[in-house]
């Protein structure tokens, strides 16, 4: 009988382990290279005119790039700007990191002390609290109570220290004509109710003025009502208001009362607040500087802490406001609100520099983190002006980004977080995106839009196996409604062509491993 030698024993099963990743690995090159033929004939039919599109396609698992067209091409990222300042910040902050707002006491001033909290008296945070119980009034009579009940009756004043940051609200590039829309809300120390100021309205008599109402309830705000009440139509309601002021004006039709409100962007925030805050004492029956009615709030002495003031020694701390960073990343990646992304550029500035946060020093530690994580030369091609995207200065490649990308995704203490903060199919700022194919993988990505400008750059995941891929397709110079239009239907496209290949690699690896 033939001696059966353990060696020969192996052969076969080597053999067979050869015989699959040949299987597995020549159809991936080919696909591969089907791929990246794909997307060029998909940008070649976009229809995008003169427009210019920057796209890359990367395998995390292997890093291997899948597609490319003009990926190292400089281009405006929109909102996708804000991958970058989420990422810096969960780099830098870590995910645990918590936002606080303190209302202190020293002698007789009241010290309220802001970390730059975006999420401070944001509705929609506050809904997820406690629902439709928590208002943003009921949130300012709750920190007045605690001052009632620690026993306080008087204060001398209330001194608004908003000195985390700078107090640079606007960023210069922000286009000014803008400047009354949430989306360029001013960015401060102390942030509240998304620095914006909601207007509701409520028909009268036709031709008459409508009734306005004010969210947070500020009767002291100066708001020329200059609408009217009609019979016919919808309601046209819109605000003004002149950069760097408070003066207010509506204008428009009124026929119903609103079911959602107007808001316009307030100036100088903080001290919006203070005067919020000091309404909410007098009507708990605090006094402020003398003062006892809430009607004389805007009268009452409330101030900003100047820059060279020392800092009080052992505060006695009456109330604490939090706000956690996973929220504050979906707020800023899911529904892209773009005071999220501003603050979180802001706050990794000074907590690295020590200095008041800025744009300057934010943008100056996000290139230290891109250079650490993906090169010297990508950092400096890579043009950081504000957090949001909102500035038309900011420059980025699509290679630079799914590289940042998948840096971010192979960190196993921020890598969930920061991908599951990202919208998904029908949801966020994706909430009538890809009804049409929707991805047989999950996908994880980030919009993009002003004018001329529509992107899209995020990953395609394997739930089962943790399989991803990093995209990102960025279109400018779109110089028509039409091929804005055409830009997103290429960004779905892009998505659908990575989906398949990603689909088609996990099937092959399964008849592999199984064959």
């Amino acid at each position: 009988m033939p001696i059966d030698h353990p060696a020969r024993r192996r052969v076969p099963a080597i053999t067979c382990l050869m015989l699959c990743i040949l299987h597995l690995l020549i159809p991936a090159v080919a696909v591969a290279q089907d791929l990246n033929t794909r997307v060029e004939r998909a940008v070649a039919s976009s229809k995008i005119g003169v427009g210019k599109a920057g796209i890359s396609i990367l395998d995390i698992a292997t890093g291997r790039r899948l597609a490319s067209y003009n990926a190292e091409l400089g281009l405006i990222p929109a909102s996708n700007q804000k991958l970058i300042s989420s990422g810096v910040a969960l780099s830098v902050l870590g995910s645990d990191f918590v936002f606080r707002t303190e209302i202190s006491l020293v002698g007789s001033r009241l010290i309220v002390k802001g970390s730059g909290d975006p999420g401070f008296g944001d509705p929609k945070l506050l809904g997820q609290i406690g629902g439709e119980s928590i208002t943003v009034d009921k949130l300012l009579d709750l920190l007045a109570q605690a001052v009632v009940k620690a026993g306080i009756g008087s204060i001398d004043e209330i001194v608004i220290d908003d000195t985390v940051f700078d107090r640079e609200f606007v960023h210069t590039s922000w286009p000014a004509a803008q400047l009354n829309r949430w989306y360029c809300a001013e960015v401060a120390g102390i942030n509240f109710h998304t620095n914006v100021m909601s207007v509701y309205v409520r028909p009268t008599k036709p031709g008459d003025a409508p009734v306005v109402r004010l969210q947070p309830q500020s009767p002291w705000m100066e708001v020329q009502n200059s609408a009217r009440t009609v019979t016919t139509g919808e309601n046209t309601t819109w605000i003004a208001r002149p950069n760097e002021t408070n003066r207010f004006t509506l204008y428009g039709d009124v026929r119903y009362p609103s079911q959602a409100p107007v808001d316009v962007t307030v100036h100088e925030v903080p001290l919006y607040f203070g005067r919020l805050l000091a309404q909410s004492l007098l009507a708990s029956g605090v006094k402020v500087g003398g003062l006892s009615s809430p009607a004389q709030a805007m009268d009452a002495p409330v101030r900003l802490r100047a820059p060279e003031e020392p800092a009080e020694d052992a505060p006695r701390v009456l109330a604490v406001v939090t706000t956690q960073l996973a929220d504050i990343l979906n707020r800023c990646n899911t529904d892209s609100q773009n005071l999220y992304a501003e603050s979180l550029l802001k706050r990794v500035g000074h907590d690295v520099s020590g200095e008041p946060g800025s744009w300057s020093n934010g943008a100056a530690v996000a290139r230290m983190v891109l250079s650490e994580r993906l090169g010297p030369a990508t950092a400096a091609s890579t043009v950081i002006a504000d957090g949001s995207g909102m500035s038309r200065l900011n420059r980025i490649s699509a290679e630079t980004m799914v590289r940042w990308l998948e840096s971010i995704a192979e960190q196993p203490t921020i890598g969930e977080t920061f991908i599951k903060s990202l919208a998904t199919a029908g949801n966020g700022t994706l909430t009538r995106r890809f009804r049409e194919h929707p991805p047989l993988n999950t996908l994880y990505a980030k919009s993009g839009a002003i004018d001329g400008v529509r992107c899209l750059s995020g990953y395609l995941v394997n739930e089962p196996t943790g399989r991803m891929i990093a995209f990102s397709v960025l279109c400018n110079e779109l110089n028509t409604g039409e091929a804005s239009s055409n830009a997103m239907k290429l960004h779905e496209q892009i998505v659908r062509i990575a989906d398949e290949w990603l689909t088609s690699q996990i099937n092959a690896e399964a008849t592999a491993i199984g064959g």
